[in-house]
């Protein structure tokens, strides 16, 4: 035990240098860098935030990202929270192929499908849009969001349903006031696990979205990446403002990420 908590802890360490680093690099003057890498700043430069704030244009790439990443959480759970209500509780004639079908899409990673992303948006006049990005994500996250939901609501009780129909509830109602309510904790798992891919990804975000206006976070970081490239303090003031959203996200949900992970491991 105690030589598993000296790893985990040299591990911690490990992981925590950079971060303190960069902090504390963000904080001083381009001077104090260059002689003292490691050395303290003499006095804290906050400055250095704001200037790689306005310049670097980071609040509107963050507005960006927000807005796609709430499209495709949007799309995907009012999909996927439908299609796996259909196939937990109903039985048609292609219920099993269209449930293989859908679940065979947790095997294709969506930059597997870039040309054809490209070829599509191109032809169809959605490049930079933030809506169409959004619509893109969510079809990738779709497949795993129904498997982990269906997995939910095949464990709900049949007898509350058979009790609402017989009360005169339609199944829109039973699936409203039901269904959505029993499965919240699958539902806030997909929004969670949809929400961190479509933030931080970018292959399929630099090829649709061209214009500065619309670009997202992980594109304008490599942009701000290249402007500011010797100038380091700015630098690091930059990428440590990029990493608050991440870092507060994981800090609040990290129990709830971790389960989200391991959810539907076991199906059922």
């Amino acid at each position: 035990i105690i030589a598993m908590q000296l790893v985990l802890a040299v591990w911690g360490l490990l992981v925590l240098l950079p971060l303190v680093w960069l902090v504390l690099s963000s904080l001083k003057t381009q001077k104090e860098l260059t002689y003292n890498v490691w050395g303290l700043p003499s006095v804290f430069q906050f400055k250095n935030y704001l200037i790689a704030w306005t310049r670097g244009y980071l609040g509107r790439f963050m507005l960006n990202s927000v807005y796609t990443t709430a499209v495709s959480i949007i799309i995907s759970v009012a999909c996927s929270t439908t299609i796996a209500y259909a196939l937990s509780r109903f039985n048609f004639k292609l219920k099993k192929p269209l449930y293989y079908l859908i679940i065979a899409g947790m095997m294709i990673p969506i930059h597997s499908a870039v040309i054809p992303l490209y070829v599509t948006a191109m032809k169809l006049d959605m490049m930079n849009s933030r809506v169409a990005l959004g619509f893109i994500y969510a079809a990738f996250r779709i497949p795993i969001s129904v498997f982990i939901l269906e997995s939910f609501m095949i464990s709900i009780p049949k007898e509350l349903e058979e009790c609402a129909i017989i009360d005169g509830c339609s199944y829109p109602r039973i699936f409203w006031s039901i269904i959505l309510p029993l499965s919240r904790d699958g539902i806030l798992t997909i929004t969670i696990l949809t929400s961190l891919t479509s933030w931080n990804e970018l292959l399929v975000s630099m090829l649709m979205l061209g214009r500065p206006e619309v670009k997202t976070l992980p594109i304008g970081v490599m942009g701000f990446i290249a402007e500011f490239a010797s100038q380091y303090t700015l630098l690091c003031a930059g990428l440590v403002i990029a990493s608050v959203p991440n870092i507060i996200f994981y800090m609040l949900l990290q129990e709830r990420i971790v389960k989200g992970m391991t959810l539907g491991a076991v199906k059922g």
